[in-house]
């Protein structure tokens, strides 16, 4: 479906990447781990391949590497770091949408007049929108940064998106938090998104 695609290996390096980059590599591999089980239950319903979720994974786990880098704010200079490093394994169309979703994790939804969005096709700006909604979700499901969501689950349903964690606690900062993440992926699937919450020890 898109060009060129991350293999096993490059994943595998861009984790290791991930490591070293982020400020609190726990953070970014819970993200990861919450989005890809996003993605995989909302998947059948967009219609997305292996690739995507490729995309996915690397973009997750970069996410907050600005955090580590001095001036703007952390998902702009996240942006810029993943255009210009070229010791991360990407293709070249790889690279801008990676960078494009690292900046989309939070602030302000996509516009066709911002750098490098509004140049591209209409399937690559879906992929975008899609994948930056999926990680904006998960991102907000980690706001306590202490992994207490164990799994996540969902349920389309009377243009509703249900999600149910399980975790520790009663996860009100962490249902809160998404839910004001939300945006975008309301704005992708045109449904409104409910966080069901479901305590385990």
């Amino acid at each position: 479906m898109y060009g060129g695609s991350l293999k096993k290996k490059d994943l595998t390096h861009v984790y290791d990447s991930a490591k070293i980059l982020n400020e609190d590599f726990c953070h970014a591999d819970q993200v990861s781990r919450l989005a890809l089980a996003l993605y995989d239950c909302l998947v059948p319903a967009r219609h997305h391949g292996k690739q995507t979720r490729r995309i996915l994974a690397a973009a997750s786990l970069l996410h907050d590497v600005g955090w580590g880098i001095t001036g703007g704010t952390h998902n702009k200079t996240g942006m810029e770091f993943v255009l210009h490093d070229r010791t991360l394994p990407f293709t070249p169309r790889e690279r801008i949408l990676i960078s494009l979703i690292v900046r989309y994790h939070r602030g302000a939804l996509p516009k066709r007049r911002h750098f490098l969005y509004g140049d591209l096709s209409r399937r690559d700006r879906k992929l975008v929108d899609l994948i930056s909604g999926i990680i904006r979700v998960a991102d907000g499901l980690d706001r306590s940064h202490m992994s207490i969501v164990r799994s996540v689950s969902v349920e389309l349903s009377n243009n509703t998106i249900l999600i149910t964690c399980e975790g520790a606690g009663r996860g009100s900062p962490e249902q809160r938090t998404a839910l004001k993440k939300a945006d975008m992926l309301m704005k992708v699937f045109s449904s409104g998104i409910r966080i069901r919450w479901k305590t385990v020890k």
